[in-house]
């Protein structure tokens, strides 16, 4: 069952959203009450599907997708960096090409490398329109030896096109030296209708190649990892039905896991979990119901129980095209989260592919008590 929410938080959540009237730099994040905060863009006209994470140089740098829509042949990876804390931004082109590059993951391993998994959609005819199969052709990684100034790659590991295997999130890295990250996929099986798969793979050579999958669950797509303090690992699943947030849990390095138990309603989705200096968990998530925008939660558990209050970070997107939030936690209690939302725009100007109204903003908070 999902968690059981106030009903103060209902009403709260709708006059916290009648109250934001536009896009300055105070904020206001809810928790109960209302607490200060700063939002800042971090990037216009693109944005979509942010992966952040704090080098260990205490660069906040992140992997985003521009130069299409949502979907698009146009579509690259940028790589958005901000050296004051999430107050400014800086972008340049991470990988591009004539075919769609999308759906990244990425993560700095222990030895200060970084890097950028993300598939290629080859699913368009020679005008760039959308053909009606899917077609990707593998996973590819970027390495990066310099805290992402440089990169090396990409490097294929190749996986059945059929499948149409995805990355997501952040990539993590066990004590042994493994790194791990979340690909969804298609499952098939002659004679049956292709299932969407959610599994953990692995890469022992620095995200060179990616292999040895492990399956969390079936008829689940987008999942975060994270490893947590006692050695296991938890999984954050989107479902395919009800598109509700599902939470899973591996004690063998991510072989086995144990059934997925639901977290949030339907249409709260996709996820991002960190553990914070204080020992608690912080799941912020994609709100797909009105009023758009993007809510948290917080486990004192390792992520058996969460709630049953429920923090308002934004509430005035436009539509439901919104969230894939992802935090870190600067200082202690201190967290920066960045997602993406997509205006409506009331004129009609020809433009293609019509970035107008995209943003990736960064919402710098602190966590309450």
């Amino acid at each position: 069952m999902p968690i059981v929410r106030n009903v103060i938080n209902t009403v709260l959540a709708c006059l916290f959203f009648l109250s934001v009237a536009s896009f300055a730099e105070d904020h206001t994040v809810f928790y109960a009450k209302q607490i200060s905060a700063q939002r800042y863009t971090a990037v216009e006209g693109g944005g979509y599907f942010p992966v952040l994470t704090e080098l260990d140089n205490k660069d906040l740098v992140a992997v985003v997708r521009g130069g299409d829509r949502h979907m698009g042949v146009k579509g690259r990876l940028d790589w958005v960096r901000s050296t004051d804390g999430g107050k400014t931004w800086t972008l340049k082109t991470l990988a591009e090409g004539p075919m769609d590059h999308r759906n990244p993951a990425m993560g700095q391993l222990k030895d200060g490398s970084v890097l950028v998994a993300y598939e290629i959609d080859r699913s368009y005819g020679p005008n760039g329109e959308s053909l009606k199969d899917r077609l990707t052709d593998g996973i590819y990684t970027l390495r990066s030896n310099d805290h992402g100034n440089t990169w090396k790659g990409p490097f294929k590991s190749p996986l059945p096109m059929e499948t149409c295997p995805s990355p997501f999130g952040k990539i993590v890295q066990l004590p042994d030296g493994t790194a791990l990250m979340n690909v969804y996929s298609l499952k098939i099986t002659p004679g049956a209708s292709p299932v969407s798969i959610t599994q953990v793979y692995r890469s022992k050579d620095g995200g060179s190649t990616w292999g040895d999958p492990s399956v969390i669950a079936e008829n689940y797509n987008e999942t975060d990892l994270l490893v947590l303090p006692d050695g296991r690992i938890l999984a954050m699943l989107r479902s395919n039905v009800g598109q509700h947030l599902d939470v899973s849990f591996s004690a063998d390095k991510g072989r086995t896991w144990s059934p997925p138990h639901q977290v949030t309603h339907n249409m709260e989705h996709p996820a991002n979990v960190i553990l914070l200096k204080d020992g608690r968990l912080l799941l912020c998530y994609g709100e797909r119901n009105r009023p758009f925008g993007v809510r948290a939660m917080l486990s004192r558990d390792l992520g058996q129980t969460w709630g049953p209050d429920v923090i308002i970070l934004a509430a005035d997107a436009q539509r439901l095209d919104c969230g894939y939030p992802s935090s870190v936690e600067v200082a202690p209690g201190k967290i920066v989260t960045l997602y993406y939302g997509v205006d409506d725009l009331k004129d009609t100007i020809p433009v293609k592919p019509d970035l107008r109204g995209i943003y990736a903003r960064a919402i710098v908070w602190t966590v309450p008590d």
